[in-house]
């Protein structure tokens, strides 16, 4: 079957489909996923949190932007997508530089003591626990709820979602891209490359230069604990970098915060990590994790310098970068996807403090 649209979107992820969403019925848009399954990968596989004070700084902004934006969602639907959950900022190591710079350099942080992180998170060890900082303005999301919102709101604005669709072959054609896509075959003047883990894969299709975006290894673990969990308790992030939990429900979601290099793969968890998060979490806490109920792990596709790549490419014309959000997708996908639609259609995108972000996002910039 062929067909032609404005805009063809690579990429059955969050990143592709809020795009799809944003752009409305302002082009005509094919979306082309490669599995049979939207949000196969990544997009399903998250902490399921918005926090502002998480990721490079170009990931808090378009965070910050992007919670009223599906707050007003939220509130069209008449259905609650957030449930208020703040994050703990833990330090417990010897060196203190690390968290005074996180003080220094990440705005909408309030440094609240050891003592009150305990009163806050009563299963922390307070012996090993030297200070901490709050960010009161993150939110758990129901990301399933999400998700659903953007491909509803997709093919509504009257989008083309196609699964099973991996594009194998790519033909220039006059002013547009020919993909051929199993049995589809797409006709377009512009392409978004929101691939995932396979970005530079899918660029390279395109005669595209790759921007080193590697996909990494992160391995989530639910698992019960042998005391009481409050449901309301905040989240806690490690400022070395060595573990994150939170309660979901009465259990605890973890993870260790691997980093591990991976081929664009259907990522699986492996037993050592599992472990690790077990052991992590049960060293500075005494929630005394036992075997996980269900675990997880995704590939965040990272570049260089750990910022979203999102942009025309400055050399092969009609490709356009959607990539690179580095685990962050669902805490930037409302912004993301505005500022990108507005960067496609040549519109004011119209969202406050982002006005900085356009160098920061662009592909020029290595």
């Amino acid at each position: 079957m062929s067909s032609t649209a404005d805009i063809a979107i690579i990429g059955g992820g969050i990143a592709g489909l809020s795009l799809a969403a944003a752009i409305g019925d302002r082009a005509s848009v094919v979306v082309l996923e490669a599995e049979a399954e939207l949000f196969h990968h990544t997009s399903s596989r998250s902490a399921e949190q918005m926090q502002p004070t998480y990721g490079p700084a170009p990931v808090r902004a378009l965070t910050t932007a992007s919670i009223p934006l599906v707050d007003e969602k939220a509130r069209r639907a008449g259905r609650p997508v957030y449930v208020p959950r703040p994050l703990l900022w833990l330090h417990s190591a010897a060196e203190r530089a690390p968290f005074d710079t996180l003080l220094a350099t990440v705005p909408g942080l309030t440094e609240i003591g050891a003592a009150e992180a305990v009163r806050m998170l009563p299963a922390l060890r307070p012996e090993l626990l030297v200070d901490a900082a709050v960010d009161l303005s993150a939110v758990e999301v129901d990301v399933p709820l999400l998700l659903a919102w953007y491909r509803a709101d997709a093919v509504g604005a009257g989008a083309t979602v196609l699964t099973g669709a991996r594009v194998t072959r790519v033909e220039r054609v006059g002013q547009a891209w020919r993909l051929t896509a199993g049995a589809e075959t797409v006709e377009a003047p512009v392409v978004v490359d929101a691939a995932g883990a396979w970005v530079d894969l899918v660029a390279a299709l395109f005669g595209v230069r790759p921007r080193g975006l590697t996909p990494k290894r992160r391995t989530v673990a639910v698992a019960p604990a042998r005391r009481a969990v409050d449901p309301g308790w905040p989240m806690a992030s490690d400022v070395a970098d060595r573990f994150y939990f939170r309660p979901r429900g009465a259990a605890i979601l973890a993870s260790a915060l691997e980093d591990v290099i991976s081929e664009p793969e259907d990522a699986q968890p492996l037993e050592r990590d599992v472990a690790t998060v077990i052991d992590r979490v049960n060293a500075v806490t005494d929630l005394d994790l036992g075997t996980p109920i269900t675990t997880w792990t995704g590939l965040r596709t990272l570049s260089p310098d750990t910022s979203p790549v999102v942009g025309f490419d400055d050399a092969v014309p009609g490709f356009y970068w959607l990539a690179g959000q580095g685990g962050y997708g669902i805490q930037t996908s409302a912004a993301l996807a505005r500022y990108a639609a507005a960067d496609l259609l040549g519109v004011e995108h119209g969202l406050a403090g982002l006005d900085d972000v356009a160098a920061q996002l662009s592909p020029s910039r290595f």
